[in-house]
């Protein structure tokens, strides 16, 4: 299932974010498991309010990171919402 631009994602009510400050880094928590996410994970699934359509999450990736390539970005965005909507954190 790809990301299409009209869905504005948000986190399922069973996945909150929160940042381990042991292991120094943001976890995406759910049932029975949790994601240690990198800082780009992390941005990621704060700007998903449901609030936002895909390409403003981009654009507001391409403001904090201005020397990535656009189109790689939005791959990874992509690949990453996709990702994590079919482990059902998303909605």
């Amino acid at each position: 299932m790809r990301a299409d631009n009209a869905w504005r994602p948000r986190l399922a009510s069973r996945a909150r974010l929160k940042f381990d400050p042991i292991a120094q880094q943001e976890m995406l928590l759910f049932p029975e498991a949790a994601l240690a996410l990198n800082e780009t994970g992390a941005a990621i699934v704060r700007l998903c309010d449901g609030t936002r359509s895909i390409n403003e999450i981009i654009d507001q990736l391409s403001k904090k990171y201005e020397d990535a390539d656009c189109d790689a970005l939005r791959r990874e965005v992509i690949d990453f919402l996709d990702t994590i909507r079919a482990r059902g954190l998303l909605q």
